[in-house]
């Protein structure tokens, strides 16, 4: 039977028509004949392709990403039907890396022109390793093998905690600095994306909370604690039912001065003694203090400032300053940063108080005078009393 153009239906061919009319029937015979065979043909549309059933790998779903050894794991598969007529009767294989018979295989009696359908499969996780999953579909009259197989990777683990490495960037900072807590989730070797990672700075810091991407990477953003120590950051992870966490310390730095001796180079000075004053500063912190002053005191009068730094971590430098000493007890002080100018660890030990004893003039003449004065007298009394027993010596001699 042939079609006619144009239409949509199949008609008699000629063939058929002569053996019909050839048939020693009445016209009327005939005619109904014809139509009955007419309407009895299967009414099949002109340019209606074949059925075309297709998977993707984004068609192929794990109820658990990242299972364990002894899991159950169902394998959703979802399959088209991209072609021009239903399809029917179909088949569902998958198969587990490159096994040669299928793992399992379900059937769809049908999907519908551009409509889906789908199957399941319950699979045991049994070794830790990584494996393949190959979905292929097929259905009666499909002609298109090419999108008829996907796969994808499902990797089992051993169990235990998520695998979550992080580094700080920098380690090492100043109060209320920006920092970046950059670092990876995975299970063994296996990335893990989407897991949720929260970053704390401990105790009092604001967590930050972040997903890790496609590679299993995430990047917090953090401030640093208002005062110097340090501190804990904690990195957890989780992934449905699966855990991990990392720590690293970090270091907020500051410098601290403390003045660790005052001396003096007259222990007795008397008033109007110049006296040297020398301060011992050292930096007991953790961070250089740049340029900073030091500030010298008898008393509550500050009598001169001097400059001094920088100073790194664990070293100190010498300060010496002239003074002029003034008669009485007065307690000698030195302190460094006196106008609160450098953060420091501990703004409590930047002073050192050490008294000293200035003694009054004696007559109005000061006591190198009075001490030189007296060895004069001393060796004048020597030298008469020598003079006086030689003449007496003489004397008697005569």
């Amino acid at each position: 039977m042939t079609p006619l153009l144009g239409q949509n239906h199949y008609y008699p061919s000629r063939r058929f028509l002569r053996a019909v009319i050839g048939l020693r029937c009445s016209p009327l015979i005939v005619g109904m004949t014809l139509i009955v065979a007419i309407l009895a043909l299967p009414q099949v549309a002109v340019g209606a392709g074949p059925p075309d059933v297709a998977v993707s790998p984004t068609d192929i779903s794990f109820s658990n990403d990242f299972p364990k050894t002894g899991d159950n794991v169902v394998i959703n598969v979802t399959v088209h039907n991209v072609g021009g007529m239903d399809a029917t009767a179909v088949v569902v294989r998958i198969y587990v890396d490159f096994e040669l018979l299928p793992y399992n295989q379900k059937d769809i009696d049908l999907i519908s022109v551009n409509g889906t359908g789908t199957v399941s499969f319950d699979w045991p996780a049994t070794f830790p390793k990584a494996y393949t999953i190959y979905i292929k579909v097929n259905c009666t009259a499909d002609t298109n093998t090419a999108n008829n197989q996907a796969s994808r990777t499902i990797t089992v683990t051993a169990g235990g905690p998520l695998l979550v490495n992080m580094a700080l960037d920098p380690s090492s900072c100043k109060p209320e600095q920006a920092l970046w807590a950059n670092g990876t989730v995975k299970i063994g070797t296996q990335p893990v994306s989407g897991a949720q990672v929260t970053v704390t700075v401990k105790p009092t810091g604001t967590p930050a909370t972040i997903t890790t991407d496609a590679n299993g990477i995430f990047a917090a953003n953090l401030t640093a604690p208002k005062t110097a120590g340090r501190f804990e950051v904690e990195a957890s992870a989780s992934s449905g039912t699966l855990k991990g966490n990392d720590t690293k310390t970090l270091a907020v730095i500051l410098p601290d001065l403390d003045i660790t001796a005052l001396t003096f180079s007259k222990q007795k000075p008397v008033e109007g003694d110049t006296v040297k004053v020398t301060a011992t500063v050292k930096n007991t912190g953790n961070d250089t203090a740049e340029s900073f002053n030091v500030a010298f005191y008898f008393g509550s009068t500050r009598f001169t400032t001097e400059n001094a730094g920088p100073l790194s971590p664990g070293n100190q430098t010498e300060l010496a300053v002239d003074w002029v000493a003034v008669k009485g007890t007065h307690d000698m002080k030195a302190v460094a940063d006196p106008d609160g100018k450098v953060a420091e660890v501990n703004e409590e030990d930047n002073s050192l108080t050490v008294s000293l004893t200035v003694k009054e003039k004696q007559g109005g003449v000061d006591s190198t005078s009075v001490m030189l004065i007296a060895a004069v007298v001393v060796v004048a009394v020597v030298a008469v009393a020598a003079i006086w027993i030689i003449r007496a010596r003489k004397k008697n001699a005569s």
